[in-house]
């Protein structure tokens, strides 16, 4: 939702386009100075093991690394760095968040409602969701879990993989419906989840299971329940019109 929040904010189409064009460009060095900085990690701890507590969840080696091996003024530069990032990041999923829960929630079911009240509503929301998170972080410090970024990639899958699987059925296929998608993307939870609890398959994999499960169950959904709406073109791969400029 925070992506497309940043491509709707542009003049025009064509500026969205080099958005998408600039954001698939920039993540790969992004994706791979991140993972260096892990692998650097390993490296350094692999050559000094001394320097490292056993007992520290994998989470805390990068925190740790930072106040005990950078010099004091890198240190607060690389932790500024951090919160400004996390900050950016937080508050554009706020937002987003709090925005859809109005749009495909609040104003379907009271569509009369002034601005004023949507805007407070609004507003409303974002703080319930920015507590929910807070609440959300502690609990997940507090738990055993050994590394955040492995939870952090299950429950991706366990969700993220069903919701591309519905926008792929919405922009490829002219015979998915509503219903179709629905249960398409309850199926591929559903499988998602013994995937996780009962197949040694990796985390990295389960986001790529998860879109092929929802896309196939919720195409087959689709053909068997009928659709009662005509499909828009224009929504899909299917309406774009060739860019002649």
């Amino acid at each position: 939702m925070s992506v497309v929040q940043r491509y709707m904010s542009v003049a025009d189409e064509k500026k969205a386009r080099r958005v998408v064009w600039t954001n698939a460009i920039t993540v790969v060095p992004a994706s791979i100075l991140f993972f260096g900085v892990g692998t650097a990690l390993f490296v350094f701890y692999r050559h000094f093991p001394a320097s490292l507590n056993p007992f520290h969840k994998t989470d805390a080696v990068f925190p740790l690394f930072i106040a005990n091996e950078l010099p004091a003024g890198i240190s607060g530069l690389v932790v500024a760095g951090i919160f400004a990032a996390a900050q950016s990041t937080i508050s554009t999923s706020m937002n987003s968040t709090s925005t859809a829960f109005m749009a495909d929630f609040v104003l379907l079911s009271l569509p009369r409602m002034p601005d004023k009240t949507r805007l407070t509503l609004a507003r409303i929301m974002t703080l319930f969701f920015g507590l929910m998170g807070v609440i959300l972080s502690i609990l997940f410090a507090a738990s055993d879990i050994k590394s955040l970024w492995d939870q952090f990639m299950a429950i991706l899958g366990l969700l993220g993989g069903p919701m591309c699987g519905l926008f792929c059925l919405g922009i490829f296929t002219l015979r998915a419906n509503g219903t179709g998608a629905i249960l398409g993307a309850i199926t591929g939870a559903t499988v998602l989840f013994f995937v996780q609890r009962y197949t040694p398959i990796h985390f990295l994999l389960y986001t790529v299971i998860g879109i092929w499960v929802c896309f196939i169950s919720g195409y087959l959904y689709s053909c068997i329940v009928p659709n009662k709406k005509p499909v828009d073109k224009s929504m899909t791969v299917y309406g774009i019109k060739p860019d002649n400029s």
